[in-house]
């Protein structure tokens, strides 16, 4: 594969200038159902439309005629995973996510759920027009600039968290949902390292600080 995949879902929808700045470098662009309204309100045609398609506009499957599309029945999985599990198993092992945050709460909740289990296979990026998300796995390293802000999400109980970089270090400390979480921690020096030992933990990075997100 010559880049990442690209996958639109149906949350808050990104910037025309981040989409095409995604699709610049991404292989291939697949819309999880409604992030196919999405791309048709920006005006960018994917490669692919997958999902139960339930949350398709008629002007868009209109304006998409001519796109592939595959229908997935399956209602024990959401669009997104069904799109993530679909990159995975073309081979991709680099995915970029936009639309993913922002929009129904309860949606947003499992785009979380489905990051942390399908990074487990792939290294997968939620992107928007702030920062970056990603699971942490058992090590995570990575640069940014001194001041940035970093908060660390757990979905079930992590332990053995170690950073290193960070303004308020934790060593080998907890975190917990609804018993204790780390937002709003700062970048002290780079690379920045964080290292897990049993649960699974998201990282999300805002960009220089809130400023527009750069994609490398």
């Amino acid at each position: 594969m010559s880049g990442p995949a690209l996958i639109l879902a149906n949350g808050a929808p990104p910037k025309r200038r981040l989409l095409r700045k995604a699709r610049s470098i991404a292989d291939i662009f697949v819309c999880a159902d409604g992030g196919a309204n999405i791309a048709a309100a920006l005006n960018e045609q994917p490669d692919l439309i997958i999902g139960d398609l339930d949350s398709i506009k008629s002007a868009t499957v209109k304006k998409f005629k001519k796109v592939k599309t595959r229908r997935i029945a399956d209602q024990n999985s959401t669009d997104l995973e069904k799109a993530l599990l679909w990159a995975i198993r073309k081979g991709y092992d680099e995915i970029m996510v936009l639309g993913a945050t922002g929009g129904r709460v309860d949606h947003l909740t499992s785009n979380l759920s489905a990051l942390g289990k399908f990074s487990r296979k792939a290294r997968i990026r939620f992107v928007d027009d702030l920062g970056v998300m990603m699971a942490v796995g058992s090590e995570l390293t990575f640069h940014a600039m001194e001041g940035t802000t970093v908060s660390l999400i757990p979905l079930s109980r992590c332990e053995g968290i170690v950073t290193n970089g960070l303004k308020w270090e934790l060593k080998n400390s907890v975190l917990e949902p609804g018993v204790r979480e780390s937002t709003s921690n700062a970048v002290r020096s780079s690379p920045v390292s964080v290292k897990v030992r049993r649960g699974t933990l998201l990282l999300y990075k805002l960009t220089n600080s809130g400023k527009r997100e750069r994609i490398s």
